[in-house]
């Protein structure tokens, strides 16, 4: 029986010792991985911060210490809550961040950051600090939470440059629109006479030469309107308007380009009572006018153009669609990017300048509405509108954008 025991014993103890040495095997495996995966976290040049649910700070790259102006061992154990830097201030842009709703700016982004990810533009108390911020959580094996994870790019120098360029752009367009107004006029009144009979053939060249010009204006005037609505200083001027009255009106100076090009254009007013909606007149004259014009370029002749209205919950949704070329779908993506023009619009050298949909965008955004589309090339698109009725889903100041200079990162 004694015999048996030890024998028992041996065998208790050999596999413990194997089980000892596998768990040391397995530790060591992990703990070379964790360093390993430290040594690339501390060479990327996004800040990296993973925190426990209770808001305890487990790792930061040197990085995310950098953006912060703190060590991850100074943070051994401090919990973050909001209040945080009421005694520590030099916490404020961590708690910012893991706090989103305190920062003084925040907005959210949409696919096309880096990573190709959804994430918030925040900008911290220290003005010298934006970040565009994506959020992971992070399960344990149970499949309960165990924390989050945020990846931190600084979008500080990429908001200069785009500062500059459109205040260069703003620059150039406002020197460059004096004289061509000049010049259009200077034209204008040749054409009508006032300078003298002219023949057939100058008359051509002139008139051709007068189209140029006001193409010539229409850019400029675009690219300053680009400039404004970028640094947050288009202005507009919100008052009520009788929304189907306004789309009749609007739809009516496009019928006899409509005859001109044998295209035909339906308007479908909705069934329900409109009620007005707050909005600015000239701003969203803009925008449908802009999505009736490409559709008038786009389609060919025998082609249709319809503009339907319906109410939606506590907006008014209009529908505008063709039968024209439509859009590639590897570029529909950039469709309200600056200065994008579809490739087979450009194959149908079609006039345009490629800033209308990214000003109708910006517009419909302001008025606390939405812009979308879906298209199919060779067949035709659809754009659809959705404007608040009620005020108080307006924003109630305009800001700078933060898009354009996020795109391709």
């Amino acid at each position: 029986m004694i015999i048996f025991s030890s024998i028992l014993i041996g065998i208790l103890l050999v596999f413990l010792a194997k089980s000892y040495f596998d768990f040391a095997r397995q530790t060591k495996l992990f703990r070379a991985e964790k360093r390993e995966m430290e040594v690339i976290l501390a060479s990327l040049s996004d800040g990296v911060l993973q925190y426990s649910a209770d808001k305890k700070i487990i790792f930061m790259n040197p990085k995310a210490e950098e953006f912060f102006g703190v060590k991850q061992k100074d943070l051994f154990g401090v919990k973050i809550v909001e209040d945080l830097w009421d005694d520590k201030p030099a916490y404020r842009a961590l708690v910012e961040v893991i706090y989103p709703e305190l920062a003084p700016f925040t907005q959210a982004m949409g696919g096309e950051s880096f990573s190709s990810e959804k994430g918030i533009e925040i900008h911290t108390s220290r003005p010298e600090l934006r970040l565009f911020v994506v959020s992971k959580e992070i399960k344990s094996a149970g499949g309960g939470g165990n924390g989050y994870a945020k990846i931190m790019r600084d979008i500080s120098h990429e908001a200069l440059i785009s500062k500059i360029k459109s205040e260069f752009v703003s620059v150039a367009a406002h020197q460059l629109r004096t004289p061509l107004s000049a010049l259009k006029w200077t034209i204008k009144l040749f054409i009508d006479g006032d300078m003298g009979k002219l023949d057939a053939k100058q008359l051509e060249f002139l008139n051709r030469s007068f189209e140029t010009t006001e193409r010539m204006i229409k850019l400029v005037n675009d690219l300053l309107d680009a400039a404004r609505i970028e640094e947050g200083r288009f202005g507009y001027e919100f008052t009520e308007i009788d929304y189907l009255d306004f789309l009749s009106k609007l739809i009516k100076n496009y019928e006899l380009t409509s005859k001109e090009k044998k295209i035909s254009i339906t308007f479908l007013p909705a069934k329900d009572l409109i009620p007005p909606i707050y909005a600015d007149r000239d701003r969203l004259s803009l925008v449908i006018s802009n999505l009736i014009e490409n559709s008038l370029h786009y389609t060919k002749e025998e082609g249709k153009i319809n503009i339907n209205v319906s109410l939606e919950k506590n907006y008014v949704q209009t529908v505008i669609s063709d039968t024209g070329a439509g859009i590639p779908s590897g570029e529909q993506s950039r469709v309200f990017s600056k200065f994008f023009r579809a490739s087979n619009a450009i194959k149908l050298e079609t006039e345009g300048t490629g800033l209308g949909l990214f000003i109708a965008r910006n517009i419909i955004k302001r008025h606390g509405g939405e812009i979308t589309f879906v298209s199919e090339e060779g067949k035709g698109t659809t754009f659809t509108i959705l404007l608040p009725i009620r005020r108080e889903l307006i924003p109630k100041k305009e800001s700078p954008i933060v898009e354009e200079f996020l795109e391709g990162i």
